[in-house]
């Protein structure tokens, strides 16, 4: 009865670990791999080519959402369409407002690509190639895990910290790069009605009520950390969002140009903050870019 019962136990445990394992055509998913053991445990799925002949770059996928807690599964069909074209790609989940703050949510992209390095033998990912891409809030993150790379401030505590967390290239659809010229300068606010409740829910996740003059909000700005070792990076911004200023995007770009970083700005006339009637163009983009850079 012992050894039946043990013989049971393992083929559970098989099946437990067959289970995490989506396989798709052209790609298989590893799915809810631990990255992090902060706030009980944050995971990711990791998409892989199915036929993997050497080593492929990977890619942060970072859901948006108003910087409040996100799974990733949202932005699925990013991870896929990226898969499909020869990368692999890591949809994260990540802490967020209103318990968590901009520290702890930038600390958790930074632990994802920790993690990614430490992974990247076992499931033949190129650690010197990898990148992050995201969408509104994601974007905002995007934009930071490319500006922050060595600053302590950001790295969290703990998780694989043997391993670098600076990324190589970075696409941005609709970030935040500057939250104190979204609230106090007049060609932002023209640009997006219900300021007063963006002012809000934002501070949420910076954390103090805002002031122009506080330093969470200066550094929860990725303008402010903008300098000439930063990685490439890619800018898409519809000119009719109306949550977003398409001026974030171009103030980003024009920092980043000013001191020598490797940079690009693609505006769609419409689309709107979730790029609607696009359709594969905007996707298009991405594969181009991270083919070109990384």
């Amino acid at each position: 009865m012992k050894i039946t019962l043990r013989i049971f136990a393992v083929l559970i445990l098989l099946l437990s670990s067959l289970g995490a394992i989506e396989q798709e055509d052209r790609f298989v998913v590893h799915k809810d791999l631990v990255y992090s053991e902060v706030n009980g445990g944050l995971t990711l799925d990791l998409f892989l080519p199915d036929e993997m002949t050497e080593k492929v770059p990977c890619i942060l996928v970072i859901q948006g959402g108003g910087f409040r807690p996100q799974n990733g599964q949202k932005f699925r069909p990013f991870a896929e369409y990226l898969v499909q074209h020869g990368y692999a790609a890591a949809l994260i989940s990540y802490r967020g407002s209103p318990d968590h703050h901009y520290l702890d949510t930038v600390a958790d992209t930074k632990a994802a690509v920790r993690f990614v390095r430490k992974v990247s033998k076992k499931y033949a990912i190129d650690s010197k190639r990898i990148g992050a891409m995201g969408r509104s809030a994601g974007g905002t993150l995007a934009g930071l895990l490319a500006v922050t790379g060595g600053m302590d401030t950001f790295e969290g505590k703990g998780d694989h910290s043997e391993y670098s967390s600076r990324i190589q290239a970075a696409v941005s659809f609709a970030g935040v790069f500057d939250f104190v010229a979204r609230f106090t300068d007049e060609e932002h606010i023209a640009l997006q009605p219900k300021v007063k409740t963006k002012v809000v829910s934002n501070g949420k996740w910076v954390g103090p009520a805002f002031s122009p003059d506080n330093n969470d909000w200066v550094q929860a700005s990725a303008i402010t950390h903008v300098d000439k070792d930063d990685p490439p990076m890619l800018f898409l911004q519809c000119k009719d969002d109306t949550t977003v200023p398409w001026l974030q995007s171009q103030e980003m770009y024009e920092a980043m140009k000013e001191v020598g970083v490797d940079v690009s700005l693609k505006y769609y006339e419409i689309g709107g903050h979730g790029f609607n009637k696009l359709g594969e163009q905007s996707l298009r983009e991405i594969v181009k870019y991270f083919k070109e850079k990384l």
